[in-house]
């Protein structure tokens, strides 16, 4: 008998995945909600550089801020959730934590291709002459450089090791004996392979728009997840106790080390990630 999955432990607590009208509902909601975000960066970053840039900060923060809100009030919104919904708990969490954030932090992952000033496609946004929005390099290593960096981050990010939809969803926040520290396939090299990966496709982008700006809306989305780790480390660590401390001091939050870079790029592209 196959072992299920973590798409299928996931669509087992969200029975409204189950209905075709609403998922498209859902999804096409999720859909026009970061076509709104990305068309008020567009027009902030038409105006006034600046003021993009601290817009990408916000989103970026408020995007995940629910995040650090479920890991560090872990047990308060178990209880309550599950004395309050009962079997439809994780799909109320999801509603109420992740429905929106979705949106907001694709919005601010995507938003450096808007930024783009030349070659391939035409620029999205007429700017004013300034160094932040120069161009950085010549089309022929910008593109391809481009394409590495999205595409590696991309490979990284896949699930692996044993996490999926299920473990993205927080759902173990709700169920924490039903769950398991993950420390197979690419986890054996860093703690946290898909924000690594999430900074690999942020900051290709900003090489794609091939400016400085770009750039730095690709690091403030990386800061942003990276600033999640901590309050992880804290839930993780009541949840699994000494066998996350042990594994805490054996791999690295988000780097490799030095020694390790190889099998963790063997890891990476092999088909069998665990």
């Amino acid at each position: 008998m196959n072992e299920k999955t973590g798409e299928d432990i996931f669509l087992e607590h969200m029975p409204i995945l189950s209905v075709w009208y609403k998922v498209i509902i859902l999804y096409s909601a999720q859909f026009l909600f970061f076509l709104l975000i990305m068309a008020i960066f567009w027009w902030t970053s038409s105006n006034n550089i600046y003021y993009a840039m601290f817009l990408q900060i916000i989103v970026s923060f408020i995007g995940t801020m629910p995040y650090r809100m479920l890991t560090l009030r872990s047990y308060n919104i178990r209880v309550k959730y599950l004395k309050k919904y009962d079997k439809l708990a994780a799909q109320k969490l999801w509603f109420h934590y992740q429905s929106y954030t979705n949106p907001l932090l694709s919005s601010s992952l995507y938003v450096p291709i808007l930024l783009k000033t030349d070659y391939f496609l035409p620029s999205f946004v007429s700017f004013q002459p300034h160094f932040l929005t120069d161009s950085l390099f010549p089309i022929y290593v910008a593109l391809p450089l481009s394409i590495i960096l999205i595409v590696f981050g991309f490979i990284i990010r896949k699930p692996s090791g044993g996490f999926g939809a299920d473990v993205e969803s927080y759902l173990y926040l709700l169920y924490p004996k039903k769950g398991k520290l993950i420390t197979e396939g690419v986890y054996s090299y860093v703690r946290n392979p898909r924000y690594l990966g999430r900074g690999f496709v942020a900051i290709g982008f900003g090489v794609f728009a091939n400016n400085i700006l770009a750039i730095i809306f690709g690091l403030i989305h990386s800061l942003a997840f990276c600033s999640l780790i901590p309050s992880e480390n804290k839930e993780l660590g009541k949840r699994f106790g000494n066998d996350f401390k042990d594994y805490k001091k054996k791999v690295p939050a988000l780097f490799p080390r030095f020694g390790n870079w190889i099998n963790f790029l063997k890891m990476v592209f092999s088909k069998d990630k665990t």
